[in-house]
């Protein structure tokens, strides 16, 4: 019994690393067609980093009425 809690527990983990995972994969990818000339320059920390202002702009109002 405990080894299928603990599956229950690692099932939803696993999808949202993956779901994560492949969110910032397609971004990252999307952001380097957009920006050729910066592709070198956009990782991963890149996307999270401007994700994390575009959360803290939306938490601030910034976009209301868009």
């Amino acid at each position: 019994m405990r080894i299928l809690e603990k599956i229950r527990i690692a099932d939803p983990i696993f999808a949202l690393t993956i779901g994560t995972s492949a969110a910032l994969l397609r971004i990252q990818r999307d952001q380097r067609e957009k920006f050729p000339d910066q592709a070198k320059d956009i990782g991963i920390g890149h996307v999270v980093s401007v994700g994390a202002g575009r959360v803290r702009r939306w938490w601030a109002g910034d976009f209301e009425g868009l």
